[in-house]
């Protein structure tokens, strides 16, 4: 080995288990097809004899890690990967991860820029950036709000529960009225947030503050689960139909973005 390769190698790299590390490989490469995959896929992927793999296989099955296919000799990611995803604190990591993309919503839009997620009964606004626009609209402050019902920050987060848990947190914070234009009804807002999820966003016209319309989308976990929430506040002046059109299909984009969606979850979660 030259000195330049010796350089290159990875840190304490002779520290690895390799059987550990050949077992996450079996894993990555399964992960990879999105699917089923066979034992064939997986050797000349990873450079193992049949053997070796074979072994390996055999104990994510055990674990419940790896499932049989829909047909003989073909695998593909079991009900355990699910358990791993649903564990990583996304809440914790996701303002930083979130920056990026709102820096690109907040330039391909012009306009303010906020993401929040729902804890212990509240919205609580983790960042946001401001409008590039002279005229601009008040973006509020990072912190607690407990005005879901009539934001589309907050819509989003309510689409994400059930109709009970909808119910509870209207009873619990009250339906307060912001404007002439905000629902106060609890099955006007459930039907509403019915519409929000076929859709794909929500919207609030001027239901929080006059004179501006907000649009809405979901940040979702690897299980489909809404964990926050993306959103671009327009001044009722620039919201124009096309304009608008714009900010759903980015703010849209961008949850889709920031979801933690690197494996295809419905397959490892139908075992």
């Amino acid at each position: 080995m030259t000195q330049i390769e010796a350089d290159a190698s990875p840190p304490q790299a002779d520290r690895t288990i390799q059987s550990v590390d050949r077992a996450l490989s079996v894993l990555e490469a399964i992960a990879r097809q999105r699917g089923e995959v066979t034992l064939q896929q997986i050797c000349e992927e990873l450079g193992l004899n049949a053997s070796t793999c074979h072994h390996i296989l055999r104990t994510l099955m055990v674990r419940n890690y790896v499932r049989p296919g829909t047909a003989r000799g073909r695998y593909m990611l079991g009900s355990q990967i699910v358990m791993l995803a649903e564990a990583v604190n996304v809440k914790a990591e996701l303002p930083g991860r979130a920056k990026p993309v709102m820096d690109e919503l907040n330039r391909v839009t012009e306009e303010a820029v906020h993401l929040a997620v729902f804890d212990r009964d509240e919205m609580i606004t983790l960042v946001k950036r401001e409008a590039r626009h002279a005229l601009k609209v008040d973006s509020g402050s990072i912190g607690k709000s407990r005005a879901m019902h009539a934001t589309a920050t907050g819509k989003v987060l309510l689409s994400g529960m059930s109709e009970d848990e909808v119910r509870r947190l209207c009873a619990l914070h009250g339906m307060a009225r912001f404007t002439i234009n905000t629902c106060t009804d609890p099955d006007a807002l459930l039907a509403e947030l019915e519409q929000d999820r076929a859709r794909g966003f929500s919207e609030d016209r001027e239901e929080f503050q006059l004179y501006v319309v907000c649009t809405g989308a979901a940040v979702r976990d690897p299980a489909g689960r809404v964990i926050a929430s993306l959103s671009v506040s327009t001044p009722i002046n620039r919201a124009t139909d096309a304009h608008l059109g714009l900010v759903r299909r980015e703010v849209m984009a961008a949850g889709r973005k920031l979801s933690l969606t690197s494996l295809d979850m419905s397959e490892v979660s139908s075992s």
